[in-house]
């Protein structure tokens, strides 16, 4: 039992629930727990750590359970590893679930004893929570649990495999989704998902055979696997995401378009730029970064149509900052005018681009200056941000001792590659 003279003074609402846990009625003590970890109180932890050990109630158990996995004390680890042997399943999962939020590398002897419960959800949050303790050794352990006849374990050991990066698993991947892509069933597709997101992440290049086959044809699975090959790099994966530029699916469009540009496809260009008229405003956006990612000039002209008239208050940014990696300084007379728009996302990517398109003019610095005065917030710091690098790339451009340049002979074609340099982009 807490001591009274150990108590801190709370809040009247915090204060509420640290007395309801001493309730008679289990319900009150259950909720108050709940919402102690919702609310983050980290001085409310003893009282749940005591709730964990002596109350009564399963549920109330479970909930400080919970709790202590959201608040992230140290001190709560072992009160936890402990309740992993509680009667109680409900218990024992909560516990196992919160040693995992915790990252508690110090349980993982009592996460592996939890591999044996009796339980079938103690089992599966006892191998989630060893996937989150980082400890790559632990892989091992799990990967023979890849072949149960279980998915759900099947599918939980795979996302902890992914997350200890248990490269050894990538083979044993590759067949299993070789499996089920010869015999897609609708009942397997979380496990395929599951196998996808972990081969792209974990980088596989021998995976991208089948990956490839399942864009072409694992519905529910397909924008899973262009993100994947994205991630990837493999530019054999390239005609295929061309194709799927023409899905119906606007999520495949998108995770399409996004690992063109990760995979620098140029071929993809002409493909690309004929989307900026897509009826789905996020595949326009899209587009543009994927056009700047690949440094494609011929979309200057539809850029700044896109600029000038898209109706889609988000699509236009986007296209200004696209035109900021693919444009030049002949831009500047139509982009100016725009620090008077009314659209302040437009504004705010307006003095991010300028920089990148000039080298600070008389009249870039202007238009700067007037923007850092701007009445939304991000937008000023834009502007902040631009000028003070223009005057770093200026002050490093310079030679010790030699006077600066006019701002009007400044060389153009210097500034935009230091510019270039600083942003990792391509000159």
């Amino acid at each position: 039992m807490i001591e009274k003279e150990e108590t801190r003074q709370f809040s009247p609402s915090v204060q509420r629930w640290i007395d309801n846990l001493s309730s008679p009625n289990p319900r009150q003590r259950s909720q108050a727990a709940t919402e102690l970890g919702k609310a983050h109180i980290v001085e409310s932890v003893p009282y749940l750590i005591e709730a964990l050990q002596e109350d009564v109630n399963t549920y109330v158990r479970s909930a400080a359970a919970e709790s202590l996995g959201h608040l992230g004390e140290e001190e709560a680890v072992f009160p936890l590893m402990d309740a992993l042997r509680d009667p109680s399943s409900f218990v024992r999962r909560a516990a196992a679930i919160a040693l995992g939020q915790l990252q508690a590398k110090e349980a993982q002897v009592a996460l592996l004893n939890a591999l044996e419960d009796s339980n079938f959800y103690v089992r599966r949050a006892a191998i989630n929570a060893i996937g989150k303790l980082g400890i790559r050794d632990l892989a091992r352990v799990l990967l023979p649990l890849l072949r149960c006849d279980d998915g759900r374990i099947q599918r939980t050991t795979v996302t902890a495999l992914r997350r200890l990066d248990a490269l050894e698993a990538v083979p044993e991947f590759i067949d299993m989704l070789e499996t089920h892509v010869e015999a897609p069933s609708p009942r397997e597709l979380p496990i395929v998902k599951a196998l996808v997101t972990a081969l792209g992440e974990l980088r596989a290049l021998e995976a991208v055979p089948v990956l490839i086959r399942v864009l072409r044809g694992y519905v529910g699975a397909r924008s899973l696997a262009a993100t994947a090959l994205g991630e990837i790099g493999d530019p054999r994966a390239g005609e295929a995401l061309v194709e799927a530029l023409a899905d119906r699916s606007a999520s495949l469009r998108l995770g399409a378009l996004r690992s063109l540009g990760e995979l620098e496809y140029l071929e993809a260009a002409p493909s690309v730029r004929a989307m900026l008229s897509d009826s789905d405003p996020r595949v326009r956006r899209a587009c543009c970064v994927t056009l700047g990612q690949l440094g494609d000039q011929e979309a200057i002209p539809a850029l700044m149509v896109m600029v000038m008239d898209d109706p889609s208050p988000l699509a236009r940014p986007a296209a200004v900052e696209a035109l900021a990696v693919v444009g030049d300084v002949s831009l500047l007379p139509q982009l100016l005018p725009l620090a008077e728009d009314t659209n302040a996302y437009l504004r705010a990517a307006l003095a991010q681009a300028l920089p990148q398109l000039a080298n600070g003019t008389a009249e870039v610095r202007q238009v700067l200056e007037s923007l850092t005065k701007d009445k939304v917030t991000h937008v000023a710091a834009a502007a902040q941000r631009s000028l003070k690098l223009l005057e770093e790339g200026r002050n490093a451009s310079r030679p010790e001792g030699e006077a600066a340049p006019s701002e009007v002979e400044e060389s153009e074609e210097g500034s935009r590659s230091w510019f270039h340099r600083l942003l990792g982009l391509s000159g």
